[in-house]
């Protein structure tokens, strides 16, 4: 017996790119290229609410539940940032607000991150 292929799931390909703009916008928060660093995360919020605008029916609770992971994961390098600060790891006692700031920095793209994330592989609730 021979098996057919499954066929390509759209939201895993499209996980691919939206990994990749998230990486360049984190590269360019650190490297200080803002205009890079805007447009990499503009076009990491709008090509999933397009392809989900397309392709699926948003349901109730959807938009919710995106903004809340958006502030789960905006809170995530800024407490990883903020630790690292307060331990000391790496820079000397009172000067490390460089890497609070990254953190604050790093915030909205990671919370994008996690929204779309979740917009392309959710399901509705049961």
């Amino acid at each position: 017996m021979s098996r057919e292929p499954s066929p390509l799931n759209v939201n895993t390909l499209l996980l691919v790119p939206a990994l990749a703009l998230a990486a360049v916008a984190c590269w360019a928060v650190a490297a200080r290229q803002a205009a890079i660093a805007t447009a990499a995360t503009l076009t990491l919020f709008l090509v999933p609410i397009v392809f989900r605008l397309i392709t699926r029916t948003w349901y109730r609770g959807l938009v919710v539940r995106g903004v809340g992971l958006f502030f789960l994961g905006f809170n995530v390098p800024m407490f990883i940032c903020g630790f690292c600060a307060r331990a000391n790891i790496g820079c000397e006692p009172g000067k490390c607000m460089g890497l609070v700031i990254l953190g604050a920095l790093l915030g909205p793209i990671v919370g994008l991150l996690f929204t779309v994330v979740y917009w392309l592989v959710g399901r509705p609730p049961v």
